[in-house]
């Protein structure tokens, strides 16, 4: 399989091709997705690359900088390839069915670090979806989180809700389209908020993480908006948490087109505040890697 679209909101050619993967779930050795107190202990991606790459969320991703975007050989810059894991859902399948049910009660799975597993491209290919649909088969994991900012999740919120240790986890970085706008665009805010409020109303497990926690209106606007949105868990994060203490997102273009980008204030006043008054709402708070790995376990 090998073809072209465009690439999101952009006139450029996206390139698009398929792979046969060797493996689907990637073991957690280091990183922040093993940071106590809950730490996954595997990553899923069914995408190589992202097809969001040129928009906002693009010009601070660091996926751009690890080894398996480096190593696709893809040859275009970041946000105009992607690889299809086309064997991904039998690979999973064939995965999970080897592990005995107390392995697989173990599983804290992570999808996805490098991609979003909701990008344009899986209206189409429905690799999430298949995926989903081979955990919706397996009641004994302890946790997949699925991350992603597009409005596309909504179309799974079916299966989502089938499989009890699935959290849907949805990104908003700001509440300003006017600034994500001028950083290069992406999936509408409004949509994104009314995900979250949907998933929530169908008993979906629901976080939002404001990662990184970008320039936003004010923290009451925006505070009260994240904790009024339906969502159990907030979570906020600065560029900082890259994986490498900002070093990689000195690199992007971010950086560049944002000047302020090291001040943490904006995040650390929002924080606090969620933190004051997200237990009146009923509503968990958590900052950075910790707070990505603070959903307890099932048992």
């Amino acid at each position: 399989m090998n073809g072209r679209a465009r690439a999101y909101d952009k006139g450029e050619t996206m390139h698009v091709s398929g792979v046969e993967a060797s493996g689907i779930l990637t073991p957690q050795r280091g990183g922040f997705l093993v940071a106590p107190p809950y730490p996954f202990t595997h990553a899923l991606s069914a995408y190589t690359g992202c097809a969001y790459g040129q928009t906002a969320c693009g010009q601070y991703c660091y996926a751009r900088f690890l080894p398996n975007w480096k190593t696709a050989g893809l040859g275009v810059p970041w946000g105009l390839a992607v690889q299809v894991k086309i064997n991904a859902p039998l690979l999973l399948e064939q995965t999970l069915g080897r592990m005995s049910p107390e392995r697989r009660r173990g599983l804290r799975i992570f999808m996805s670090t490098t991609t979003d597993p909701y990008q344009p491209l899986e209206r189409r290919y429905q690799v999430t979806r298949r995926c989903l649909e081979v955990f919706a088969s397996y009641p004994d994991l302890d946790l997949l989180v699925v991350q992603t900012r597009s409005p596309l999740a909504e179309r799974d919120l079916d299966l989502l809700h089938q499989i009890p240790y699935a959290w849907l986890s949805v990104t908003i970085e700001t509440d300003d389209m006017a600034y994500l706008r001028q950083l290069g665009g992406g999936p509408a805010l409004e949509r994104r908020w009314q995900l979250v409020g949907q998933a929530s109303r169908l008993g979906v497990k629901t976080q939002i993480t404001i990662s990184p926690c970008l320039r936003f209106t004010d923290v009451k606007t925006f505070g009260g908006q994240l904790l009024e949105s339906g969502a159990r868990r907030l979570v906020v994060d600065t560029v900082e948490g890259d994986g490498a203490d900002g070093e990689r997102t000195a690199r992007t273009p971010f950086a560049h087109l944002e000047p302020a980008w090291q001040d943490t204030r904006p995040a650390d006043a929002l924080y606090a505040y969620l933190r004051l008054h997200g237990p009146g709402h009923g509503v968990a708070v958590g900052w950075g890697a910790s707070g990505f790995c603070g959903i307890a376990p099932r048992s």
